[in-house]
């Protein structure tokens, strides 16, 4: 069985250098040890990032290959990842840092044949020339998709009618959308820091947040086939299933009277229109209920390397009591789907 990583990520050293020089947030702070640095997405919430973690972010080559080899991963779709991701940083240095990002990626796919796939970068505030650039990545590149994050910053999120080129885009070029966590911009989540805006809660919530918005927008009901990968066992949605059909299900109270029209339901959507990852996630009674809830068919393998460790993610799907079957799904036959086998 091979097995196929859904999301793994990089830096470029471009990206630091300007992280580094900027007087904004997100940038990146150096802390006085040798290439290490935190990571400031907003005053009160930040992420050490040490040598030993900037050192896998950067590394496009053998060393990657090397650790793949020894935790038995076949292929990483690898993305690019910035504080808050690249779409909350300035308009045109986001665009031109997504381009040299997706050509350096390009360029590390061709290096290492056969273990490395992409997904795409692009800045959606210029969403004209944000096409343009899926559709290189997508044509020319052989990228599988494009990975954005759950806001944009300024309380901006995907389901904004200025973003819809890019998801027709993504639909009409039949290439899946990664919808990855940033940090909420709702101040509330953000009084703790990274543990209350971070991957242990805030993370999946905004994403949760995001994909809702994209429904309740009508987004699924214009673009039908559009296909979305949501990490993390799903950011807590599927275990929300039953709950988003609430308003629907029940046409005579009088809260669900100015709901938005749907041609489905929200479950309905999630579980047509929506694939999950096991990343990060590591309890097995978690896994096997978003396999019932989604179908087995609809689970990906994913690992989140650097910011988690590959064996870990391998040995947590691989050992697990789940049948040989359903494992060989998640980690290699479920990817055909998107042309990766």
């Amino acid at each position: 069985m091979k097995v196929i990583d859904f999301e793994a990520h990089f830096f470029t050293n471009d990206s630091v250098d300007y992280l580094k020089k900027r007087d904004l947030f997100p940038l990146l702070e150096v802390t006085g040890k040798v290439d290490s640095y935190k990571l400031r997405f907003s005053e009160s919430v930040s992420l050490p990032h040490p040598k030993r973690l900037m050192d896998g972010l950067l590394d496009l080559g053998q060393g990657r290959i090397s650790q793949m080899d020894q935790d038995g991963v076949d292929i990483q779709i690898l993305s690019m990842t910035v504080p808050s991701g690249i779409e909350c940083l300035d308009n045109p240095d986001a665009t031109l840092l997504a381009r040299d990002a997706n050509d350096e990626l390009s360029s590390a796919i061709k290096a290492n044949s056969g273990r490395f796939k992409g997904f795409a970068a692009i800045n959606p505030h210029d969403p004209l020339s944000g096409v343009k650039e899926l559709e290189r990545a997508t044509k020319q590149l052989g990228f599988v998709g494009w990975l954005t994050h759950s806001n944009f910053g300024q309380n901006e999120y995907l389901d904004e009618q200025k973003f819809w080129p890019l998801l027709e885009a993504a639909e009409s070029l039949h290439v899946p959308i990664y919808l990855h966590p940033s940090v909420p911009v709702i101040p509330e989540y953000t009084k703790y820091g990274f543990a209350s805006a971070g991957a242990g809660f805030g993370f999946q919530f905004d994403s949760a947040l995001c994909l809702m918005r994209m429904i309740l927008a009508g987004i699924f009901d214009k673009f039908p086939k559009l296909i979305i990968i949501l990490g993390h066992l799903g950011e807590a949605m599927p275990f929300l299933m039953e709950r988003l059909d609430f308003i629907y299900r029940w046409h005579d109270m009088p809260y669900g009277k100015d709901k938005p029209r749907l041609d489905r339901l929200p479950s309905q959507v999630l579980k047509e229109n929506v694939y999950i990852t096991t990343s990060g996630r590591y309890y097995q009674p978690a896994l096997e209920y978003v396999i019932k809830a989604m179908g087995e068919e609809k689970i990906l393998f994913a690992t989140d390397y650097p910011m988690e460790e590959m064996w870990d993610a391998v040995s947590f799907v691989k050992d697990s009591t789940l049948p040989t079957t359903t494992i060989t799904k998640i980690c290699e036959t479920n990817a055909r789907v998107f042309g990766l086998i």
